[in-house]
């Protein structure tokens, strides 16, 4: 365990690098956010202060390099390349999606080869396992869950505290369940918890965004974490990293089904999103002051999945149990999507 000195030193350290990076990029102008150029975070952004800094992943990538352990240094390597892309994507330097994608591609499919032991063989079910068996199809099925959460995360990034306060759910779930159940964590998951509070607190009052950066930084470290405790526990069932990790990922997969029922390019950015719904409908409704409404959603919003997981985390090993959890899941944002569509549009 970690003691109370290892932790007061991070949370100290990350919010006075906070403080001086916000204050550094927004006098230098760097990476500042007017009006979100992105489609699909317009018409939350345009509600928000236009000085917000995009700066949230390279504080926590910073971070990292100082407290996480040496042993990771590959995971800081990629860390490193996942966040540039993010950059280069918030400077809108990728003329086209596309670009942007092949890269986290080639990224994570090095990052997988260099750490064949994070490459999923095992979904407890004998069909999908004898696929699986075959490296190929296992590593390009690992691939394509790291990069449906990472862009899933990315689609989600348009309400202030939604993103990252998920993301601080699910880490701390896992860290329960490895005290509760005396099970195996990478002790490096405690710093990141204090990161993302960090940039948490500066989120909730509008001071810092993720930016893509961000957003496909604590994914990609999510995805780690994730694959490196189940690795180390027999008794988790892969569905419940799948139950932990549901909304961005199905957020992800319904937005690409959508654009292509609707005969739209499956990567251009749209407004179509379940949490811009919800935040549309709130605002019509004047749900809250329009000033709170933008980070009220978000917490709204991640206060069903903190149910969800307080209700079933002691069930982390029952993949029958977590199977029918995760459909219930995608029902209920179902019948929200269609019930919200038409009142919206």
């Amino acid at each position: 365990m970690i003691s109370i000195q290892n932790y007061f030193l991070p949370i100290i350290y990350s919010a006075i690098l906070s403080f001086i990076l916000y204050y550094f990029f927004y006098k230098k102008k760097i990476l500042l956010d007017q009006i979100s150029s992105s489609k699909h975070k317009q018409l939350t952004s345009k509600d928000s202060s236009n000085k917000v800094i995009l700066c949230g992943g390279i504080i926590v990538f910073i971070n990292s390099l100082f407290f996480f352990d040496n042993q990771l240094y590959i995971i800081k390597i990629f860390s490193f390349f996942i966040l540039i892309i993010g950059i280069l994507s918030d400077m809108n330097k990728f003329e086209s999606p596309k670009f942007r994608i092949i890269s986290q591609f080639f990224v994570v499919l090095i990052f997988l080869l260099l750490n064949k032991n994070l490459i999923i063989t095992d979904l407890r079910i004998n069909f999908f396992n004898n696929y699986l068996e075959m490296e190929l199809i296992s590593i390009f099925f690992t691939i394509f869950c790291i990069l449906i959460l990472i862009n899933g995360s990315n689609f989600l990034d348009g309400l202030n505290t939604l993103v990252i306060g998920y993301y601080i759910l699910v880490l701390i779930t896992i860290l329960i369940i490895s005290i509760q159940f005396n099970l195996n964590i990478n002790p490096n998951v405690y710093y990141l918890i204090i990161f993302l509070s960090i940039i948490f607190l500066l989120n909730f009052f509008n001071k810092i965004y993720l930016g893509d950066a961000g957003s496909y930084l604590i994914s990609f470290l999510t995805a780690y974490f994730l694959l490196d405790f189940i690795l180390n526990n027999d008794s988790v069932s892969p569905y419940f990293i799948s139950l932990l990790l549901w909304y961005p990922a199905f957020e992800n997969l319904f937005s690409i089904l959508r654009r292509f029922s609707l005969k739209k390019k499956v990567d251009q950015a749209d407004q179509g999103h379940l949490h811009q719904m919800i935040y549309t409908k709130f605002k019509a409704i004047n749900f809250i002051n329009k000033k709170y409404l933008n980070t009220s959603t978000g917490m709204l919003i991640n206060s069903f999945n903190f149910i969800i997981f307080s209700l079933t985390y002691k069930y982390y090993f029952s993949t029958q149990k977590l199977i029918m959890v995760i459909i219930f899941n995608l029902m209920i944002y179902l019948l929200l999507y269609f019930s919200l569509k038409k009142k919206v549009n």
